[in-house]
């Protein structure tokens, strides 16, 4: 899973201007540690959808999230550029992601709400104008069910247990001080990394140590 290293970033940048067929080697030899992962993480989908009647196509706000087992599949794929800078200014060199929308529900499902998330109360419509002025709504945020069943949270998560158990991938340090990400959870993806153990986390390690040293023996050779 993730591991500082440092000056890396700039180092495929310099690959790329100095030694372009050596960054393309560089980028392939991550690829072939990532393809495994990335075929076993699309073993772990399920090949019916996870809960009764989320294959269907339906409206509002999961109109687009219909369960698709091919769609879940094919989004997932690795990625061997540098991410764009997040909001602590990391960014990933080589990552494994689930394009696919039920794809990345299965995925994290529970990470922040084990039960499920909890059912949004009931409020009335006070503008005038509205539609349903007058009459009790339920209205919430995102982090909210908006299902008029108040189990329907835990019944969700219930299911995407029974067909696979979220996983942590998180590999504390020794003597490693804080709280754990919950961002490293997940039943696909996340679970092939777990699986993995962190060799291939140390052998993109490794391949990019050693695409620096090639760099600098060239270097030293002009």
């Amino acid at each position: 899973m993730p591991a500082s290293v440092k000056g890396a970033v700039e180092l495929r940048k310099a690959l790329r201007e100095f030694t372009p067929d050596l960054a393309k080697e560089t980028q392939k030899e991550i690829a072939l540690i990532l393809k495994p992962i990335t075929n076993k993480a699309r073993g772990f989908i399920p090949s019916t959808a996870p809960l009764s009647g989320w294959a269907k196509d339906g409206d509002g706000a999961w109109g687009n999230r219909a369960w698709s087992t091919g769609d879940a599949k094919r989004g997932i794929g690795y990625k061997t550029t540098p991410s764009k800078p997040n909001r602590s200014g990391w960014r990933s060199l080589a990552r494994i992601v689930n394009a696919s929308v039920s794809g990345s529900i299965y995925e994290t499902a529970s990470r922040v709400n084990p039960q499920g998330r909890p059912q949004a109360p009931m409020s009335p419509v006070v503008a005038p104008r509205h539609a349903d002025f007058g009459k009790m709504t339920r209205s919430g945020n995102k982090g909210q069910s908006m299902s008029n069943n108040p189990n329907a949270g835990q019944q969700f998560i219930d299911a995407m247990n029974r067909t696979g158990r979220i996983v942590d991938a998180y590999q504390r340090a020794e003597g490693q001080a804080g709280r754990a990400s919950r961002k490293l959870k997940g039943r696909a993806i996340f679970r092939a990394w777990a699986e993995d153990q962190g060799k291939a986390t140390a052998a993109v390690i490794k391949a990019i140590e050693t695409s620096k040293d090639k760099l600098e023996s060239r270097l030293k050779v002009k």
